[in-house]
């Protein structure tokens, strides 16, 4: 008949750390053993020669890599290969002498650590490989998150870096030159507002007020007429980016030629132009739009703009209304 044993809390804690006292005398005795020396120089050119390769190949990537985002992404590439290399060289030269299960203890530990001192490291990675899993946050994309607002110029391990636009600095939606950086792992946890770098176009309107006696249907043909003539120049973007837009999320294609809704409001008829723009040309978009407009309703004489006004009356002795009084 057999007998199990069962061990106590403190007998597997005990054994559990001769096992790692074990693995360190090892791990002490590769590093120290004859020849360590020689495998240290050879590290080091090992290192110097993956150096200059990754210099050399950046160098050909900035030379005949012309967009932007895509020469970013290689360079990228060839910093985070560099490392990979590097790393497991010195595995492949100073573990050679430690078992497969000493090599995973390490690793095994080393992961635990991190996993605790460093938990907000660990969820930026986690961040990181969200990111890169998933479109929508790219280099060039227009993002807000955690009441940020900008322009995603560089996408690393730990921190996504932003171009600030808008607020507190400028009022439209334009470059601040600041740069903001944003950890990843906010992307987990946090609304993320993007700009799909595929189809960088986004629908503003334009509030105009006309009054009551003015010829509205004349105004709204205006309006109609100045947004068709900034309509023009971005349908064949706007198609394409569409078209993009269909086949990788579930979209579909609606009306994209502006609008004009019309609104009786207070102080007169209110007429508002929904059109699209591009997200970085929103500001120049609304000033060639307002531009055309005061131009176009200051040849119509039959169209005025309207805005809040008071009238006061006075009574005589007799209840007549009498004029107001001179400036």
């Amino acid at each position: 008949m057999s007998v199990t044993h069962i061990q106590t809390p403190i007998q597997r804690a005990q054994e559990q750390a001769s096992e790692v006292q074990g693995v360190l005398a090892r791990v002490w005795s590769a590093v120290t053993s004859v020849g360590a020396l020689e495998k240290l120089a050879i590290f080091v050119l090992i290192w110097l020669a993956l150096y200059a390769l990754s210099r050399l190949i950046r160098r050909g990537i900035d030379a005949h890599i012309e967009d932007i985002s895509q020469r970013h992404q290689l360079r990228k590439v060839v910093t985070y290969g560099f490392w990979i290399a590097l790393i497991g060289a010195g595995i492949i030269l100073f573990a050679e002498r430690l078992a497969l299960a000493d090599v995973g203890t390490i690793l095994g530990l080393i992961a635990a650590a991190v996993t605790i001192a460093l938990a907000d490291v660990v969820r930026s990675l986690a961040g990181w490989i969200y990111i890169n899993s998933r479109r929508g946050v790219e280099i060039g994309s227009r993002i807000q998150v955690d009441n940020v607002i900008g322009d995603v110029i560089d996408i690393g391990l730990l921190k996504t870096t932003l171009l600030e636009v808008g607020e507190p600095l400028v009022h439209a939606l334009q470059s601040t030159g600041r740069i903001v950086t944003v950890p990843n792992s906010v992307f987990l946890n946090k609304n993320v507002v993007s700009s799909a770098t595929v189809n960088p176009l986004v629908w503003q309107e334009i509030q105009v007020l006309v009054t009551f006696e003015s010829d509205w249907k004349r105004a709204r043909q205006i309006l109609e007429e100045v947004a068709m003539e900034l309509y023009e120049e971005i349908v064949p973007d706007l198609r394409a980016g569409f078209q993009k837009l269909e086949r990788e999320y579930a979209f579909r294609l609606g009306s994209t030629a502006p609008i004009v809704y019309t609104e009786i409001a207070d102080s007169g008829v209110m007429l508002t132009l929904r059109n699209l723009t591009p997200v970085r040309k929103r500001r120049s978009t609304t000033d060639r739009i307002s531009a055309g407009i005061l131009e176009r309703f200051a040849e119509e004489p039959s169209i005025d703009f309207a805005y809040p006004t008071y009238r006061a009356y006075r009574l005589g002795e007799e209840g007549q209304a009498l004029p107001p009084p001179p400036a």
